[in-house]
């Protein structure tokens, strides 16, 4: 989290979104897998500390290994390109959205 300031000097809370490495792995279509979702996958990874069929599928997409992969599910088979970098563009400006994190877990510490 950060904040930008606007002309008026008024500071406003912002949260910062990297999808410089975020990539389209594969698209599950309603006809084959009886969903719509497209697969992404984001934050790089080492291939040697992949499982085969984690590198396999890696290979099979043509992009370097990563280390999370999620599925979201789609309304209808939107136009989205296996091994298309999704960028700003998915996002209008001013959209919210949801931000999940962990916290660092202290314990009794405060």
């Amino acid at each position: 989290m950060t904040r930008v300031f606007t002309e008026a000097g008024e500071s406003i809370a912002v949260t910062v979104i990297d999808v410089s490495e975020n990539v389209f792995l594969q698209k599950k279509t309603q006809e084959k897998d009886g969903y719509s979702a497209v697969q992404v996958g984001f934050d790089n990874q080492k291939e040697s500390r992949l499982s085969q069929p984690m590198s396999g599928h890696f290979k099979a997409n043509g992009s370097t290994p990563k280390r999370k992969v999620r599925e979201f599910r789609l309304d209808s088979d939107e136009q989205l390109p296996e091994g298309d970098h999704p960028g700003l563009d998915l996002f209008e400006e001013g959209q919210w959205i949801d931000v999940i994190g962990t916290s660092k877990g202290k314990g009794f510490q405060g």
